[in-house]
């Protein structure tokens, strides 16, 4: 098995963990090298700060029972509570600190998440196995902690424990000199006393681990679970919940995801709590043998009573600082495997090659776009989606696409856009691949309604100019071309009415309707000279479509213009239609030189629709 695989029981290599946090730990200190410092200089402070309370208090207690000399009693009080004191205002002033260069940090790492998100090519957001990742690493991320912040707690956490452990070493070492000449019987409370404490640490780190396990374990299965919760908290899905009687379906498989996790629990708890005993046991047994050595040895006058309580007490914040470190070092352990996830999402590769080269900006407005041989299937799948396409269309002209479900019209927009490129052949734009272009200089070129269009909780001139700043008067003409005059009337001709509920209570619930001319309105806003349109008025009525129609020239101007529609009547206002049939060009002309192929597909799919149309084939409006 190589260095690189996992061993038989499933466990991480050592080697892999340390080089997934050498990776994490630079990251963080990268993006915020001082918050690092701060966090490890707090717990450091947090850890060492009881000893502080120790050393003193056994001092003066033996001070009190001693010499009772008023100077060192005022001394070592006000060393005692004076030390602390400050001591506490530094640690509270650096906890201070770090919780807000914290959420500093936390910011950054959610923009980095997000800006990966954002850049990433658009085929992986539709793989479901890029899908299903980034659904786990998010949720780990952003919902159980499992992100940077994890190693900033447990590493500082963990030096912090390992430095109290030493000052516990230090502390008692003095009492162990004292009482090395009881020979065998030092030797036997040495011995009892690191084997109670590995019995008490060997036994957290196994319920550490059932802990850890269980988490890991419930990891996937509670995606699926704010999958269901989702459901719940979109109100736009609760028309369908109630139609159709959703709402104990739902309640059942949400309820299964929680009796999953519930039964991961109980059986960690039954086998977690024999270990937390046996743990507390072995603890409390190595404490009291401290208190037994010590009590005996200051009533035979080997130390003080000041310093058995130093003693004892060391040696009680000794045996916790191990478990933390155990708890801590397991922790670490198991959220190597978040982390193996997370630099997977992060490392992923982009295959889409994003080009160099500066779109020509053109006086003339003149790009001539053509497809040369392209074929392309989809991820994953044998079948191609589109077979030895051969198009071209210039600067101006105004193609319709038509053809069956499946035929392949929506794959043909989505390779223009480049949210794919060919599996063969190319596409280029003034002889040139458009793979050579930069990538956001070619998008720039475009303005899109898709099928499954989107508007979001914004301003409606924001959903309109896609922006904060606008100019009004820009965003109003768009509106207008698209038909919602009445539709800002209504709304006190306002720019600043909020689309949904989302986040504004007052927010305006648009109809289908509506919001397919806002879409319309956000394409003829950006003014880019390709207008790419896939069912642009599935959710208009004959009279508000028969509209769009009469000021489809008006809407789109001189722009090039691709319409793909399942309504054959609304092909004839374009002079070029393209016929798709399984994934191939079958047919192109006018409406006219298609229908005279009586055995064409055109024909077929015109004569299938006519007798829901006016009279020879006439829209009904």
């Amino acid at each position: 098995m190589s260095a690189n695989k996992e061993d038989k029981k499933g466990k991480m290599r050592l080697g892999k963990v340390l080089r997934l946090y050498v990776r994490a730990f630079g990251m963080m200190c990268r993006q915020s090298g001082a918050y690092t410092a701060v966090v490890c200089v707090q717990w450091l402070f947090s850890m060492c700060l009881p000893y502080w309370n120790i050393w003193f208090s056994a001092r003066l207690l033996d001070e009190i029972l001693g010499g009772r000399q008023p100077r060192r009693l005022i001394l070592y009080a006000a060393l005692l509570l004076g030390g602390e004191r400050i001591l506490h205002l530094a640690w509270n002033w650096l906890n201070a600190l770090g919780k807000q260069m914290g959420y500093e940090f936390s910011q950054k790492e959610n923009r980095m998440f997000i800006k990966k998100i954002l850049e990433m090519d658009y085929e992986l957001l539709e793989n479901e196995e890029m899908h299903m990742l980034y659904q786990r690493v998010e949720r780990e991320t952003f919902n159980d902690g499992k992100n940077l912040e994890t190693l900033r707690r447990s590493l500082p956490f963990l030096l912090g424990s390992l430095a109290g452990m030493g000052l516990s070493v230090a502390m008692v070492w003095e009492f162990l000199r004292k009482m090395e000449d009881y020979g065998i019987f030092m030797v036997l409370f040495v011995l009892l006393t690191a084997a109670g404490i590995w019995l008490s640490g060997k036994c957290g780190v196994q319920s550490s681990r059932i802990w850890a396990e269980c988490n890991n374990f419930i990891s996937e299965n509670c995606v699926q679970r704010n999958g269901y919760l989702d459901y719940f908290s979109q109100y736009e899905r609760g028309k369908e919940i109630r139609i159709y009687g959703l709402g104990k379906l739902m309640i059942d498989r949400l309820m299964a995801t929680h009796h999953f996790n519930d039964r991961a629990l109980d059986r960690r708890s039954r086998k977690g709590i024999p270990f937390d005993c046996m743990s507390d046991l072995a603890g409390k047994f190595t404490i009291i043998m401290t208190y037994f050595l010590t009590g005996f040895a200051a009533l035979s006058g080997r130390i003080t009573l000041g310093g058995m309580t130093q003693y004892t007490r060391s040696i009680s914040y000794f045996i916790e600082y191990l478990r933390y470190s155990w708890d801590e070092l397991v922790e670490l352990r198991y959220n190597a495997e978040y982390l193996e996830r997370y630099f997977a999402f992060l490392d992923t590769p982009s295959r889409m090659k994003k080009g160099c080269l500066p779109v020509e900006k053109r006086v003339d407005g003149e790009y001539a776009v053509a497809f040369e041989h392209v074929s392309f299937r989809y991820p994953g799948s044998e079948t191609y989606a589109l077979k030895d396409i051969n198009l071209e269309f210039k600067m101006g002209e105004k193609m319709a696409v038509v053809g069956m479900n499946g035929s392949g019209k929506s794959t043909f927009i989505k390779l223009l856009c480049r949210l794919y490129d060919p599996t063969e052949g190319r596409i280029t734009m003034n002889g040139i691949d458009i793979r050579r272009y930069d990538y956001q200089e070619y998008l720039s070129l475009f303005s899109v309604v898709f099928q499954d269009f989107k508007l979001f909780s914004f301003t409606l001139g924001e959903n309109v100019a896609v922006s904060e700043e606008y100019p009004e008067e820009t965003v109003r003409k768009a509106l207008g071309k698209a038909g919602l005059e009445d539709f800002l009337k209504e709304h006190g001709d306002s720019l600043s009415t909020t689309l949904y509920r989302d986040f504004e209570k007052d927010g305006v619930e648009v109809s289908g309707g509506e919001a397919q001319k806002i879409a319309l309105a956000r394409a003829v806003c950006k003014g880019a000279p390709f207008v790419l349109l896939d069912e642009p008025t599935a959710a208009l009525d004959p009279l508000a479509e028969y509209e769009i129609y009469k000021r489809f020239d008006d809407l789109v101007a001189d722009r090039t213009t691709v319409y793909i529609s399942h309504r054959m009547s609304s092909c004839r206002f374009c002079g070029d239609i393209a016929v798709f049939h399984e994934g191939r060009v079958v047919q192109r002309g006018s409406h006219e030189s298609l229908m005279e192929e009586k055995d064409g597909k055109y024909y077929e799919l015109w004569t299938a629709q006519a007798q829901y149309y006016g009279k020879q084939g006439q829209h009904p409006a």
